[in-house]
């Protein structure tokens, strides 16, 4: 009898330090940390490689042009290029979300050149006011090697800057040269200056902003500034009525402002970045 007395007594203490230890802790103001089931870091953007396509327009303001023609020093008064349309093709890898580059090619489309010099003196009748109107054409092919650095992105745009170095060639047809003297109709001349083709450097800065249309297919809209170098005619000569003239032509810097819109085609496409639901709260 003794020995069941004893063990109940000892059950029954048992149970109510368990018990007493429970109330315990429910009644203490201090708590173990809430457990947050952990979520794995967001996804970076995929690296790969993509093809782009552009269509632009540049913008030429002056060629550098230069005329020579000896023993009458001429000074050049007007200086264009006309704006002409530009095609553009690259492939490019993606090496992860803030860096990109491109292998591009692009053509220029045939732009007018047209110059204006202006002389006093030489061997046409005592001149006094002379005026040499030149005509003509420029085409461009132009290979970089582009690198970019993306800035971000925000709502689906993604900015960027980027420069490029590569090379050009630059076609210049024949040169058709009017000239009047003695301010004037009275002395009129009209020459053929034969054209030129020449391989440069070249190199470019770009800047601009792609926006997400899918996954896999983005929208590029840029700006680019380009030196494609310089171009000359052929030989030296000015022929026309009264026979070939020694004469050349020479357009000394080929730097044109140019706008384009295209797209760029992601062969893999970025993984989704994973978010967390909630701000993480530890309580204690």
């Amino acid at each position: 009898m003794t020995k069941i007395m004893t063990s109940l007594l000892a059950g029954t203490a048992f149970f109510g330090l368990a018990a007493a230890a429970q109330a315990a802790d429910m009644a203490s103001p201090l708590r173990g940390p809430t457990v947050v089931p952990s979520v794995a870091e967001p996804a970076s953007a995929a690296s790969g490689w993509y093809l782009r396509g552009d269509v632009g327009v540049v913008i030429d303001n002056k060629s550098g042009f230069s005329e020579y023609e000896p023993g009458i020093p001429k000074s050049i008064v007007a200086d264009k290029l006309w704006t002409a349309p530009s095609i553009g093709l690259g492939v490019g890898y993606q090496f992860n979300e803030y860096l990109r580059g491109d292998l591009t090619g692009e053509f220029i489309t045939t732009r007018t050149m047209k110059a204006t010099a202006r002389y006093t003196g030489g061997t046409l009748a005592a001149p006094t006011n002379n005026t040499n109107e030149y005509h003509g054409d420029v085409t461009s092919a132009v290979l970089l090697a582009n690198v970019y650095a993306e800035l971000g992105t925000y709502s689906g745009f993604t900015p960027y800057v980027g420069a490029g170095a590569g090379v050009a060639y630059n076609h210049m047809s024949n040169i058709y040269e009017y000239a009047s003297w003695n301010g004037s109709s009275s002395g009129t001349n009209f020459g053929i200056i034969p054209g030129g083709s020449k391989w440069n450097p070249a190199w470019a800065l770009h800047a601009g902003f792609a926006y997400d249309l899918s996954p896999n297919l983005k929208l590029d809209v840029g700006y680019s500034y380009k030196d494609l170098g310089k171009v000359a005619s052929v030989g030296n000569s000015n022929c026309n009525t009264s026979g070939c003239l020694p004469e050349s032509i020479e357009l000394k810097r080929i730097q044109n402002h140019s706008l384009h819109v295209g797209a760029r085609w992601m062969f893999d496409a970025p993984a989704p970045r994973q978010h967390y639901s909630a701000p993480v709260i530890a309580k204690y």
